[in-house]
């Protein structure tokens, strides 16, 4: 049976699996069928963690830009606050709930002489391994949170926003930080399909940012598959979930 968490305004819906200390949390817009989260978290054996609630124009992007289409309300860029709100109480809060170890995630630990016994606990304690998942804004936020912190292990980006004002240019023009988890991006063959301009360069940009992390060395895998950015997402998210956990 899945539980739900409320955090803060946001809806955590968790299937666990007993004995696994991996964890995907998945920001998603909408609600994701509890059988195949259930199903999954079995499979691949991971606890898996559906976040909605979130703004998902204003939350998941990184800096203000023009709304798209031409007339929408103009993105805020507010990912720096609803990064910290992921960070500080999200995955607390989450993995408390499912009796993870407390001390695998600490973001302002501060620094301080480690005892003895503390060592040896340390070393019998499994680590928790964290990816994030994100389609969309939520692929693009995913990106770019990997490039500003360690919370997350790996990520997968399913039709991520890349075509977000300044980003593929933001992305390839900053050092990328050592990164020793795995990527997974997808994007769909007729996501530039569109009569929306901005998102025609969608593919363009894409490729541009997929040659940039391998030339950084980043382990990552790329596909494109059939369809546009609307086609059905489950077999997106088994094709991320085969790679990452599989």
């Amino acid at each position: 049976m899945t539980r739900k968490i409320d955090i803060a305004g946001l809806r955590c819906k968790v299937a666990p699996c007993p004995g696994s200390f991996r964890i995907a949390y998945m920001l998603y817009p909408m609600d994701l069928p509890s059988e195949w989260m259930l199903r999954s978290a079995r499979h691949y054996d991971v606890n898996i963690v559906a976040i909605s609630g979130m703004d998902w124009d204003n939350d998941l992007t990184p800096w203000p830009a023009a709304g798209v289409p031409q007339g929408e309300p103009a993105f805020k860029g507010e990912a720096d606050s609803f990064l910290e709100l992921v960070r500080r109480q999200v995955v607390p809060r989450v993995e408390s709930a499912l009796e993870l170890p407390p001390e695998s995630f600490a973001p302002d630990k501060e620094d301080r002489e480690t005892t003895d016994a503390e060592c040896l606990t340390k070393e019998h304690e499994p680590a928790v391994t964290r990816t994030l998942i994100g389609v969309s804004l939520s692929g693009l936020f995913t990106l770019w949170q990997w490039t500003r912190c360690d919370t997350f292990d790996n990520i997968a980006c399913l039709s991520g926003s890349f075509w977000y004002d300044g980003f593929a240019d933001w992305i390839t023009s900053r050092k990328m930080p050592v990164k020793t988890g795995r990527a997974f991006f997808l994007l769909g063959e007729r996501e530039s399909h569109t009569r929306v301009k901005t998102f025609q360069t969608v593919r363009t940009d894409t490729d541009r940012i997929i040659a940039y992390l391998r030339q950084c060395g980043i382990n990552l895998t790329y596909r494109l598959v059939p369809g546009d950015h609307y086609a059905s997402p489950i077999p997106r998210l088994e094709a991320a979930f085969t790679y990452l956990f599989g």
